[in-house]
């Protein structure tokens, strides 16, 4: 790159253009023309092209001619692009003879175009999501495909990893002509060189992508707080009752995200809630991820940072250090083994219906084991390495077999062999469909059993099958993942028996309507109802109206699911409408078509509506669901998590399924007729046109 010395007006270009040549961005050969003494009558390009010899702009090139801020005081470049040496000659003559001409001018010179348009680095629109978005035009006659239309202006979003998520035209000319990697390379770099999300314009020449110029995008801003749903990591996967929350969400932030904070000197944070309820589910704070991965955790936590705060840079992974793990790579076995003592010895110990004080002191019991529990809960899924994860694999694969007997606890893993068997009737009373004690079991003599009578022979095979994969040595934090869980379960069936008795005692002494209505008060409220604290306040505020509501606004959102994110108290990621939208597409991991009725599965409460045949679409997933997924003609899953139970599930079985289907909750509508179309990864509706536009 050459550039002479410039004039004021004209050294903010040159020198942004230096810059992005310095960081080996793809910019065009740029020179700076100089008017010179004279305003000459015609310019020799001729110095110019034997400079361009061998280079991308020799032989049948077009130049771009740099004019100036498209407005005064814009950061925008107005560009004109000249076919010819002789049109750039003329256009410099114009310029130059100006009353108002500038001392120089930026040229570039690039081969004939066949094609050009602009790449956003984040989703202009949406905060809460990674896409690369791209839009441009291929030039008539540079594609000769049968069917592949040109010259037309489309619209193609990118996953993160450079797969293909939604393109407005069946048959891309922009995919055909270019393809889906040169576009994320070109987003790769700009991301870490620029802080802020960009807005680039582009010209291929058929065989490179070419930067022309490059702004930042001011309609998305960082947020100041950043609230994840998703960041459950096994912990949260669905509504949780009132009382579940201020059980679990406290032992959490008090057994491990304080005393972590204090380790880690996280004084800014000691009074800032990690954990909120909202449309029934707990949302996590990023503040902690992000604090957190800054300082060494493992990549997974960046699942729970929205797309402004994911860092430009990877940390320096640093498996263990003192100050954040402590001893719990070598205490954890024997602390979860203590556990287990101690709910077992505390299960032994049943008070008397009229020991008000036996009641009580048991359920504190089981809260200190909650505590406990909690502090290694948060280190495996915060702190602890990651779990080796294979790519995807056939049908039938059996990796995928091993990965989901070593991952699932003991209980569930039965379970799933009991139905390969045909004894589904006699699956263990103690597991269910998730760890909140409001949830049903299946001791509860659940009409959802029924069903499984219709899982087909060969799947049955297959789960009957799991007892032999899950022989061979166990990574050890897989295996503490699995005993924790397990713990869980163990936790929320004892709570719920205890939970049981305090709630007759609690209807009997006429300050709730029904013993299940315990699970909807706040733990203070609790207490205060128990001790008979502010009784006749308590009564006021607790009044059978107001757990009416609490109740439907927790099945409501059960049945409906919630936002993915809340950023600055927006919500992302959520169906504002019952009208069917638009689903961006996925990645096939088992290659086989499906079609049928959407189910949408947002807790285990939804699992009585499931009837085989059915298309079923969820996010996260409790390892009690896996049994009722045997029903399903497909999966349509919105987890990239190549470990996820259903996409593990999916591969073991062999059930056609799609994962990665950003906003596929929030998207579909329960009950309409889809089709998954796979090795292709869309979601189509019923009807088999693919989707019109994009999210």
């Amino acid at each position: 790159m050459i550039i002479d010395a410039l004039s004021k007006s004209r050294a903010h270009a040159a020198e942004r253009l230096q810059q992005w040549a310095a960081l080996d961005l793809p910019v065009p050969p740029t020179w700076c023309v100089s008017r010179g003494p004279d305003v000459p009558v015609a310019f020799d390009v001729a110095a110019i092209l034997e400079a361009l010899a061998g280079k991308p702009g020799a032989g049948d090139h077009y130049w771009i001619l740099h004019q100036g801020p498209a407005t005064p005081g814009s950061q925008r470049q107005s560009l004109v692009n000249l076919d010819s040496d002789t049109a750039l000659s003329a256009a410099l003559v114009q310029l130059f003879s100006k009353a108002d001409a500038p001392d120089q001018v930026i040229i570039q010179a690039l081969p004939r175009r066949h094609a050009a348009g602009v790449l956003f680095t984040r989703h202009p629109v949406r905060q809460d999501l990674e896409h690369v978005i791209v839009e441009g035009v291929v030039e008539q006659g540079v594609v000769a495909q049968p069917g592949t239309p040109e010259s037309v202006q489309e619209r193609l979003i990118l996953h993160r990893d450079g797969l293909v998520a939604y393109s407005s035209q069946p048959e891309s000319a922009l995919i055909a002509a270019i393809g889906a990697r040169p576009f994320k390379a070109l987003a790769d770099q700009l991301r870490r060189h620029f802080e802020r999300p960009q807005a680039c314009e582009w010209v291929h020449d058929g065989e490179q992508l070419w930067l022309i110029q490059t702004l930042p995008v001011g309609s998305l801003p960082r947020p100041e707080e950043a609230w994840s749903r998703r960041a459950g990591s096994g912990i949260w996967q669905q509504a949780v009752s009132p009382l579940w929350y201020t059980l679990a969400g406290r032992w959490l932030k008090t057994g491990f995200w304080r005393p972590l904070g204090e380790r880690l000197g996280w004084h800014d944070l000691a009074n800032i809630e990690p954990y909120r309820r909202q449309h029934s589910h707990i949302y996590t704070n990023s503040r902690f991820f992000l604090r957190l991965y800054e300082q060494g955790g493992p990549a997974r936590l960046t699942g729970g940072l929205p797309p402004a705060w994911q860092p430009r840079e990877t940390p320096t992974a640093k498996p263990w250090q003192w100050r954040r793990d402590g001893l719990r790579r070598l205490t954890t076995g024997l602390a979860l083994a203590s556990l287990a003592r101690e709910l077992q010895q505390a299960n032994a110990v049943t008070p008397a219906l009229g020991d008000l004080e036996g009641q009580w002191r048991q359920l504190m019991r089981y809260d200190r084991a909650g505590e406990r529990l909690a502090a290694i809960d948060g280190w495996l899924a915060y702190c602890a390495p990651e779990a080796p994860a294979e790519a995807a694999a056939p049908t039938g694969d059996a990796v995928a077999a091993v990965q989901l007997a070593q991952a699932l606890p003991p209980a569930h893993l039965a379970n799933l062999q009991r139905l390969g068997l045909g004894r589904e009737a006699t699956l263990a009373p103690h597991t269910g469909f998730g760890v909140d004690p409001v949830l049903p079991r299946f001791s509860a003599a659940l009409p959802e059993l029924a069903a499984l009578a219709s899982v087909s022979p060969e799947r049955r095979h297959a789960l009957a099958r799991l007892a032999d994969a899950e022989a061979g040595n166990i990574e050890r934090h897989v295996r503490w993942r699995r005993q924790a869980a397990a713990l869980r379960e163990q936790l929320g069936s004892q709570l719920r028996s205890i939970l049981a008795t305090m709630g007759q005692v609690l209807v009997a002494r006429q300050l709730l309507r029904r013993a299940e209505d315990i699970h909807f008060v706040y733990f203070d409220e609790l207490w205060s109802l128990w001790q008979r604290q502010g009784q006749v306040q308590d009564q006021r505020r607790l009044t059978p109206e107001k757990i009416g509501e609490r109740k439907v606004r927790y099945l409501t959102s059960a049945y409906q699911g919630a936002p993915d994110w809340m950023l600055d108290q927006v919500a992302y990621g959520v169906k504002l409408d019952q009208q069917e939208k638009p689903v961006l597409k996925g990645r096939a991991l088992v290659p086989e078509t499906a079609s049928g009725p959407a189910r949408m599965i947002h807790s285990g409460w939804a699992l009585s509506g499931l009837e085989p045949g059915d298309i079923v679409v969820l996010d996260q997933c409790e390892p009690g669901w896996l049994p009722w997924l045997a029903l399903a003609e497909g999966l349509v899953l919105a987890s990239h998590d190549p470990l996820h139970p259903a996409a593990l599930f999916a591969r073991a079985l062999g059930i056609p399924c799609v994962a990665g289907v950003d906003d596929a909750m929030h998207c579909l509508v329960d009950g309409a007729p889809v089709r998954i179309n796979t090795p292709e990864g869309s979601v189509l509706a019923d009807d088999g046109q693919a989707p019109r536009q994009a999210l």
